[in-house]
């Protein structure tokens, strides 16, 4: 086997536990969210799940025609805009999922407030 496929191995396994790991703080950062956040409800357990799961899609399809990265706060005004943009969005993509456009703009906040404290995704 070469050395740059063996790299190319190692470089998908990251990037696979990387969404893995940033599914699993999306979960848990909405969790927090939705309780701090007025105007915000997830009706159940699964459909949070859904809505994690759209989030990093979006965010995803964001980076890959805008070439914007992630959507913490700390990356700007636009890396905000773009999360409260992708957040509000997903109302639109799953059921039982409501949040207004006020409310998208302090979940992003927080939103982004709490995804800061994580360590770094790129490695």
């Amino acid at each position: 086997m070469s050395n740059s496929s063996i790299y190319s191995n190692v470089s998908d396994d990251l990037r696979i536990s990387q969404m893995i790991l940033r599914f699993i703080a999306s979960i848990s950062i909405f969790a927090v969210t939705v309780f701090f956040t007025p105007n915000f409800n997830i009706s159940s357990f699964p459909i949070l799940i859904l809505s994690s799961i759209a989030i990093i899609s979006l965010d995803y399809l964001m980076a890959v025609f805008t070439g914007i990265h992630d959507i913490p706060l700390g990356r700007g005004l636009v890396g905000f805009t773009s999360a409260a943009v992708i957040i509000y969005m997903t109302q639109f993509f799953v059921a039982g999922y409501y949040i207004s456009i006020v409310s998208s703009l302090i979940a992003a906040a927080i939103y982004g407030i709490l995804d800061s404290m994580l360590p770094n995704k790129t490695g």
